[in-house]
């Protein structure tokens, strides 16, 4: 069955290059418009300490986002902690969030948080930054 619609593929393209450059530009058109509106984050990536259920962040600018991501090793596991108002308590320039009834994160001076500033287009993220964090 498959070797009956890929033999009419062949000659339909083999015919006339035309079929095929039509779903070329369909794809490029799909491609480009799920890129404009799928919304990524941009993070800032912070070094933290945990003790007593308490993170603390140092040199941190200010938290427009409700959600950190909290991890040791990216690689194993990411948790999520949404972050309500009473949750947290901001001086100067360090954060201290009460993580009381979150049993997950490990009392550890290696803690990485991953803090969202601001959403942004993956096309513009792949595209006109290559990738990178502004």
């Amino acid at each position: 069955m498959r070797k009956k619609y890929a033999n009419l593929y062949v000659k339909m393209t083999a015919k006339s290059p035309l079929l095929f450059l039509i779903l070329i530009l369909i794809s490029t058109i799909f491609l480009i418009g799920v890129t404009l509106t799928t919304k990524v984050d941009v993070i800032e990536t912070y070094k933290a300490k945990v003790e007593n259920n308490q993170i603390c962040i140092q040199d941190v600018n200010d938290i427009t986002m409700n959600e950190v991501y909290v991890y040791e090793n990216r690689n194993e596991a990411v948790y999520k902690v949404i972050i309500e108002p009473e949750m947290f308590s901001q001086e100067s320039n360090s954060l201290e969030i009460s993580v009381n009834k979150l049993g997950f994160i490990l009392q550890s001076d290696s803690v990485n948080i991953d803090i969202p500033i601001r959403k942004i287009t993956l096309f513009r993220r792949v595209f006109l930054q290559g990738g990178k964090n502004e």
